[in-house]
């Protein structure tokens, strides 16, 4: 109920900055509701994995893990395509050896649903498992993050655990996120995006008691992933840098690491694109996401996000995707926020692409038609219409409602009204920018 009653406040932009006055002040700790401390409480405490293995062929190590953590019978988390691949071959090959048992679940698809997790759920169950493994990416991280909620929180409905810290039972069995793509982020965090597909929306859980004790990032088994949605994945990561980098609950930690992975995502995620199989770009995106990911499981995200996850709840489509269409759109929005321009002219003078501009905001907006460039140059859709060409007014309006409703929005540096979030979609759908002029090769 408290969930609900505080995402409903989320409808307005008078009760938004309201909220993001209480999480700021002391405000928070006063008021006697669990959910709202914790909340608080949040930005203040960096919470990072057990353990992690990152960089090529890690996946070698899987002993180290075997031995720390010890189970006897693994279910495998995954999707069809990774099977036919041959790169679930490559876990259970390690597990082989080891002689451990193992189970394999492929049937998580994009924007896993709770119908899936419901599955993972009676299929552990049904096969007897003690380790809940995952490869893939944000899809199978999440769904499984989702069904560990579950076995060890009484198996309950999904959407009974939506919020902040609902469960009381930490894992049951270890939890590892093996990643074949450099994205999401979804093993470094303490959040799992599960559809709701009665309603068509994105339920955010974010709890501590889902966040991997392990993740695997092998560039080894990131090579094969089409240029496409390696793209969309690698622009998935800038946005979670970009995002937490302009979170107004953000750290020294978190600027750190955000400035650093967009460092590498600008220099590397073009030659992967061209080049797939180079393994230099892979390793260095693959920590590209894991500093991310640990940025803003701190700092949260922002607005880019909130109309991304209606899309996608929408539309079903690939959530990188819409992040990557939708992102400049917010920034072009919100550029003449003073809070904007500061970040990023920052940003714009940290990877000296600003050429000596005179002023903030133009270095902000250079900024801006840089990173405008940089999309297109990777064959990022630029307007909503490229994805989803018939979009109907009730679509609209749904995702309109959505957006305004989702978690990620509370901790954008600017907070909209309803009629502007709807003000940004038509803008997206028409590919309409307001505050910037594009320019070729900036």
């Amino acid at each position: 109920m408290i969930f609900q009653i505080f995402t409903a406040l989320l409808s307005t932009k008078p009760t938004r900055k309201m909220l993001l006055y209480i999480k700021q002040t002391r405000w928070a700790n006063a008021l006697p509701i669990a959910m709202v401390k914790e909340w608080k409480q949040k930005d203040f405490i960096y919470q990072n994995n057990t353990f992690n293995l990152i960089g090529h062929n890690c996946l070698q190590q899987f002993p180290i893990i075997a031995k720390k953590w010890k189970f006897s019978n693994a279910l495998i988390i995954t999707d069809p395509v990774l099977t036919k691949t041959g790169l679930v071959k490559q876990v259970t090959d390690q597990l082989q050896k080891l002689k451990i048992q193992y189970a394999i679940f492929e049937g998580v698809l994009p924007n896993p649903t709770i119908k899936i997790v419901q599955e993972i759920t009676n299929f552990y169950l049904a096969s007897k498992c003690d380790a809940l493994i995952s490869i893939g990416g944000g899809s199978a991280h999440d769904a499984m993050k989702a069904a560990c909620l579950l076995l060890s929180n009484d198996c309950q409905e999904v959407r009974k655990y939506q919020g902040l810290n609902v469960t009381k039972h930490a894992p049951v069995m270890p939890i590892i996120a093996i990643n074949t793509t450099a994205g999401t982020g979804s093993g470094t965090t303490n959040v799992a995006v599960i559809t709701d597909e009665q309603s068509h929306t994105k339920m955010t859980l974010v709890d501590k008691n889902i966040q991997p004790h392990v993740i695997i990032d092998d560039s080894n088994l990131m090579v094969g992933l089409p240029p496409k949605p390696s793209t969309w994945v690698g622009v998935d990561t800038l946005v979670h840098a970009l995002e937490a980098y302009l979170s107004p609950v953000q750290n020294v930690i978190v600027q750190t690491y955000a400035k650093r992975t967009l460092q590498l995502v600008l220099q590397y995620l073009p030659i992967i694109y061209k080049e797939p199989s180079n393994i230099e770009a892979r390793e260095k995106l693959a920590y590209a996401e894991f500093m991310a990911g640990s940025a803003f499981n701190c700092a949260s995200l922002g607005f880019v996000h909130s109309l991304s996850h209606a899309v996608s709840g929408t539309f079903n489509t690939p959530h990188g995707l819409a992040n990557a269409l939708i992102l400049p759109y917010v920034l072009d929005y919100e550029i003449n926020n003073e809070i904007v321009i500061t970040k990023l002219c920052e940003l714009s003078e940290f990877l000296n692409i600003s050429r000596n501009m005179p002023t903030s905001i133009e270095k902000a907006k250079i900024f801006l038609s840089y990173l405008v460039n940089f999309l297109r140059k990777l064959d990022i859709p630029t307007k909503l219409t490229d994805v989803q060409p018939t979009i109907t007014k009730q679509q609209l309006k749904s995702m309109n409602k959505k957006a305004m409703r989702d978690f990620c929005g509370i901790s954008n540096p600017v907070q909209f009204s309803r009629s502007e979030v709807l003000h940004i979609y038509q803008n997206i759908i028409e590919g309409k920018f307001e505050n910037i002029k594009y320019e070729e090769n900036s």
